[in-house]
């Protein structure tokens, strides 16, 4: 815990759109001081940060281990992370040592998995390993990368899972209108059947039967599944463990999971919209409602916004660090890292 270190952006002066990135650790001390323009969070000791306007990458003593030259953060998965070419239009990949691996020449690619990343030539979607050999050839509709062994993909509209080596995992059978087959997560993965979600194992056979309109991913024994517009939780049984009464629901980690009450009075004014806290795995809350939104727990800590302050609290509620609310379009970067290895 003591050396995870996490993003901070601190406002200058008392404008909202105005704010330098830096680093805290666990005890919120300031570790690298608020000197960038954007900064994402560290994954196995690099980070990726904005200056001068290009995305560069540092290590825990703030140092530059890849200048910033890039116009997106580059976010690394087994040593490996897409990197855009400078009109942004083809995606390469580069390792953490800044060696060019792939030249761009993609539309999209995957993080690595496995070592495996899936990629997007702008027709189709196929696999590469992390030489940038095409293992897998441009074949299906839609692919994401592997997780826990397979990967999802579709052909002629529906929805299956393939091995690294291409052959069939689960059958491409479930047709999926309304999103993508999720990837496995703890042996279970979302799936839909007749326009209704649930999850399946390995054996192509539902754990949780669909009857939701929307399932997540698993994570710590619970998995989000909406229904009416709200948000609860379901066990690996297929069991409701917490009931379907918030507006919005984020997935559990280190016991607790951020949920928005959604009273009805956000419409009020921006401190009435302040109705995210955080429950235990019973439901029980255990932070009162009280931000506007939040990431979630690694490593003890967690960052949220009210209506006036960005700030990382405890597993109490206590806060750790904080400044002035900024406006800041990735203020929750947890979101879309790939999961941690």
């Amino acid at each position: 815990m003591a050396d995870r270190l996490f993003p901070i952006y601190v406002r200058e002066g008392r404008s909202r759109k105005r704010f330098k990135a830096g680093y805290i650790n666990c005890a919120g001390e300031t570790v690298i001081p608020a000197q960038y323009q954007d900064a994402y969070p560290f994954r196995n000791g690099l980070a990726s940060v904005k200056r001068d306007g290009l995305w560069g990458v540092i290590n825990r003593q703030g140092d530059f281990v890849i200048a910033p030259l890039h116009g997106r953060p580059l976010v690394f998965t087994e040593g490996l992370s897409d990197f855009p070419s400078p009109d942004e239009h083809k995606i390469g990949v580069i390792s953490s040592t800044g060696e060019v691996i792939v030249k761009p020449r993609y539309r999209s690619i995957s993080h690595f998995s496995g070592g495996l990343a899936c990629v997007f030539d702008g027709q189709l979607y196929g696999f590469i390993d992390q030489n940038g050999n095409q293992v897998i050839p441009p074949f299906f509709e839609d692919a994401r990368g592997f997780s826990e062994g397979v990967a999802a993909v579709k052909v002629n509209g529906a929805w299956g899972y393939i091995y690294p080596d291409a052959s069939t995992a689960i059958p491409i059978r479930y047709i999926c209108q309304r999103g993508m087959a999720g990837p496995f997560r703890e042996g279970l993965a979302r799936v839909a059947r007749n326009g209704q979600w649930g999850h399946i194992n390995k054996e192509a056979k539902f754990v949780v039967e669909p009857r939701f309109d929307m399932a997540y991913e698993f994570c710590e024994s619970r998995a989000v599944v909406t229904l009416d517009r709200r948000a609860g939780f379901v066990d690996r049984e297929g069991d409701i463990a917490i009931p379907i009464d918030f507006l919005r629901a984020e997935m559990f980690s280190e016991g607790l999971a951020a949920v928005d009450t959604g009273s009805g009075k956000a419409h009020e004014s921006v401190a009435a919209a302040c109705e995210t806290g955080f429950i235990d795995q019973k439901g029980e809350f255990v932070i009162p409602p009280r931000f506007l939104s939040t990431g979630k727990f690694q490593d003890g800590l967690c960052i949220t916004d009210n209506d006036k302050d960005i700030a990382y609290v405890n597993h109490e509620g206590a806060v750790v660090w904080s400044s002035g609310w900024v406006e800041h379009l990735n203020f929750n970067p947890y979101h879309i890292l790939p999961p941690s290895p």
